[in-house]
């Protein structure tokens, strides 16, 4: 009886899991010439439509040759790992810029800090906004690195550092789709790296999306690895090393706990007791102990008291999502900080979101969180422009195809949004297939998209917060290609 309603308990989560992207591709098919992303319709679908052509052909040739594959599989990966970095760190010092707003606050309140052992022309910043703090303090980590090896170029530094973190995560991201569909799966992932092109770009966009990328689909990888071992103390050192990758990773994009969630509830599902309460027990002590590390550092530099009363509570981007098209919106900050009793704040803030629900109704929050969908997850270029729209300090003729109200930057959406569909639509494939036939060997990463997916529309909305979960969608999809094309089997 347990295992017959577990059964339809996973039958019914992937096919919810499935009908919610297929509700956010709709939206963004239907809704793709909003005005940030100027696409249309019969674009994206061609679009579309020719990478899923590429993937499949992709697939069906790996299919072909995967036993010889499977034997260059070292080769392929130093290659390509080798090709992407070589290319990137080009494409980097072609786009050199000056950041801006957020991106300065991480990259220039770190200079300032290597360079006087503080960053105070950036207090004011980080009073208000202290979750970025974590972002900050590792850049100057990475910066002061740097400036012990002499690479004293702050730019080359940190997008080198980026770079080599977006490669980190493409090696796990093939190791993770090698443990599932075998050595095809891996070079599957290669090739959706290779097909889309903000990887090309990710180096010198050197903020929280793309600094925290590494660690959602690593701390997936040490625990399938822990999985593995039979010796306890071999599974102990895994689950302290996910625990240091998640502490790591979420005090860069708190989004990162997310997968660490997915991984105790998949525990809880098989029955897993002991081994749960191993990985909760240990990743809490790390968690807690990396904020409780995170909070005395940044009080080295900031009064505390002023922090608490100006640090813009959690709330506040829950509140700010609700309203207009739930993203940025100065009204609401002006709201927010209009209170100096931060019980006042909290209570005003609580209010403020139960009216803007109540305003919305029904149906209109159902329309409000469709909108929000086309802005959250329908950018194929990963909203690297927020990072890479500085003043700039070299001439390319790049920004034409990756800014915004570039000649050829029309041209550059259609292409990478096209990859995302295709991705978003081999990702209904698969869970629609393991739906009808339950599977759990997807679980992990599904109940982590999911909860992505879940956790950001009701929050502040941007095109690149969805980022750093990149390689789990990826993940989520590549199952999808049996289901369009079935490997055929053909004698080596």
């Amino acid at each position: 009886m347990l295992r017959t309603c577990k059964t339809a308990a996973l039958r019914l989560f992937y096919i919810l899991f499935a009908l919610t992207f297929l509700w956010l591709t709709a939206h963004i098919m239907v809704n793709g010439g909003w005005y940030y992303y100027e696409q249309t319709e019969l674009g994206l679908g061609l679009a579309a439509a020719l990478a899923l052509i590429v993937l499949v052909t992709a697939w069906r040739l790996i299919a072909r040759y995967e036993a010889l594959l499977a034997r260059r599989a070292g080769l392929i990966t130093g290659v390509f790992l080798t090709c992407m970095g070589i290319l990137q760190l080009i494409l980097a010092l072609r786009l050199r810029y000056e950041p801006v707003f957020d991106i300065d606050a991480i990259f220039g309140g770190a200079s300032q800090w290597v360079e006087t052992g503080s960053f105070p022309s950036y207090y004011d910043y980080y009073y208000r906004f202290a979750n970025n703090f974590g972002g900050l303090r590792f850049m100057y980590r990475i910066l002061r690195l740097a400036d012990t090896l002499g690479i004293h170029d702050r730019y080359l530094a940190a997008s080198i550092a980026n770079g080599a973190l977006s490669l980190g995560t493409m090696y796990v991201t093939g190791q993770v789709a090698k443990k599932h569909l075998g050595v095809r799966g891996q070079m599957m992932a290669y090739a959706l790296f290779a097909l889309s092109p903000p990887f090309y770009f990710l180096a010198p966009a050197f903020y929280t999306d793309a600094l925290s990328m590494p660690f959602p689909i690593l701390t997936y990888w040490l625990w399938l690895i822990a999985k593995e071992r039979p010796r306890r103390r071999d599974r102990l050192l895994l689950y302290t090393l996910m625990g240091l990758a998640v502490s790591l990773g979420a005090q860069i994009k708190a989004t990162v706990l997310i997968v660490f969630i997915a991984i105790l509830l998949d525990g809880i599902w098989r029955g897993q007791w002991k081994r749960t309460a191993a990985v909760a027990l240990i990743g809490a002590v790390i968690l807690l102990a990396g904020q409780a590390g995170l909070e005395h550092a940044i009080f080295q530099h900031l009064d505390r008291t002023r922090s608490e009363q100006e640090r813009v509570p959690v709330l506040h981007w829950v509140m700010m999502g609700l309203d207009g098209n739930g993203m940025y919106d100065p009204a609401d900050y002006a709201f927010t900080e209009s209170f100096t009793d931060k019980e006042a704040q909290s209570a005003a803030i609580k209010q403020e979101i139960r009216n803007r629900i109540r305003a919305l109704g029904p149906e209109g929050l159902i329309r409000h969180l469709g909108q929000k969908g086309v802005i959250l997850f329908g950018d194929g270029t990963y909203g690297l422009s927020d990072c890479l729209g500085g003043e700039p300090l070299t001439e390319s003729r790049l920004r034409e195809w990756i800014l915004p109200g570039g000649t050829y930057n029309g041209i550059y959406k259609h292409i990478c949004t096209g990859v995302l569909l295709a991705v978003y639509l081999l990702l209904i494939a698969a869970a629609l297939r393991d739906g009808l036939r339950p599977e759990e060997g997807m679980l992990i990463p599904r109940l982590a998209v999911f909860g992505l997916v879940l956790f950001l529309l009701f929050w502040e909305a941007r095109w690149r917060y969805f980022s750093n979960f990149i390689p789990l969608i990826f993940l989520c999809a590549l199952p999808g290609l049996d289901v369009v094309e079935p490997r055929p089997h053909y004698i080596m």
